[in-house]
């Protein structure tokens, strides 16, 4: 299999008052087409801080984040932008649903994002179709026309989950997914994950402190001491 995405020697550090602190040390991971990576580290290791920089919503004070080849770290601030939204999903434990929009209208704003505010929903119709149909198939069908606050967590979560593949994306990146949610509601969320990647749907990395979860991917990976590791 070809690598989809590499870190390389992801260096990144934080001011907090006037001390400097550095979360990741040299980090780097290489992740094929297709490929299930689950990491795993202590809480404050800096997992979702190496997620979000393989997602290119942060940046790395130095090393390399090569997707097909490309260096996105390197990558303007606009053409970033455009990467995430065609090959990039976020599945986070918060959800982020804008709490203004209806599910169908949540899960449609990655289609929506590229164009301007007054083309927005004729550019997100060809995904209409799509998103009603995962939406179905996640259980929401009857819940199209609800807004967040009238939904489960669970609910909630698989709505996110549907948002972050309307674009039909080449990576899924997951953090703590189930994290807010009850045992067996974790369990169903993780199922449908497992089942679309599967189907040969994006390849993904799921950040979890779940160890059962862990079990079901391809690969292990700790973080400890800003350094990638096996687990």
């Amino acid at each position: 299999m070809a690598n989809l995405l590499e870190l390389v020697d992801i260096q990144k550090s934080f001011r907090m008052g006037n001390a400097v602190v550095q979360i990741l040390a040299g980090a780097s991971l290489t992740i094929a087409e297709g490929e299930f990576v689950a990491l795993v580290g202590a809480s404050g290791s800096g997992k979702s801080t190496l997620l979000h920089i393989a997602g290119t919503l942060d940046r790395p004070d130095s090393g390399a984040v090569i997707f097909k080849g490309q260096d996105m770290a390197r990558a303007g601030r606009f053409e970033r932008h455009r990467f995430r939204n065609a090959n990039i999903g976020f599945v986070f434990q918060l959800y982020h649903l804008l709490p203004e929009l209806n599910v169908l209208e949540n899960t449609l704003l990655p289609a929506m994002v590229a164009a301007p505010w007054y083309k927005a929903l004729i550019r997100a119709r060809p995904g209409k179709a799509l998103a009603v149909q995962m939406l179905e198939e996640m259980g929401l069908g009857g819940r199209l026309k609800h807004r967040p606050n009238e939904l489960s967590g669970g609910e909630r979560q698989r709505a996110a989950i549907a948002r972050a593949l309307v674009n039909t994306p080449s990576l899924l990146l997951a953090d703590e997914p189930t994290g807010n949610l009850d045992p067996r509601t974790g369990q169903s969320i993780i199922d449908v994950l497992v089942r679309r990647r599967q189907q040969g749907a994006y390849t993904m990395l799921l950040v979890t402190h779940d160890t059962a979860i862990a079990k079901l991917a391809d690969r292990v990976v700790r973080l400890e001491d800003g350094k990638i590791t096996a687990a």
